[in-house]
């Protein structure tokens, strides 16, 4: 369990690290708000800071259980409402969708497992 923790710990930690540094300097930008809808100022105010929280939380997560699964949820919250965003007529890109599909799935994953450590 412990490996696991620490392999999906350090996947979404270096994907929700690099994601708000993308979106600040505006290289994801379209992405988002081709996947979302959203406008400019949501996702440098809103998601980014949410998602740096969240790999931040995972982060402390590898020493404190409680730590983690409240990242892993915050996590698992982001990529819900992008999947939800994404799921809208002529927002349907299949990359999007693997993408948040994937990191969702280790999120979850990584909540349930630090949910049984606990």
């Amino acid at each position: 369990m412990t490996i696991a923790i620490w392999i999906l710990s350090l996947l979404l930690i270096a994907e929700f690290v690099m994601a708000p540094i993308n979106l600040w300097t505006g290289r994801t930008m379209p992405m988002f708000t081709r996947f979302t809808g959203f406008k400019t100022a949501v996702a440098t105010r809103v998601f980014a800071p949410v998602k740096l929280t969240g790999a931040v939380l995972v982060a402390i997560g590898l020493a404190v259980a409680a730590a983690g699964a409240a990242g892993a949820a915050v996590l698992t919250g982001v990529c819900a409402v992008y999947l939800v965003r994404l799921a809208a007529p002529g927002r349907r890109d299949p990359s999007g969708v693997g993408a948040f599909v994937i990191f969702g799935a280790w999120a979850v994953a990584l909540l349930v497992l630090q949910i049984a450590r606990g």
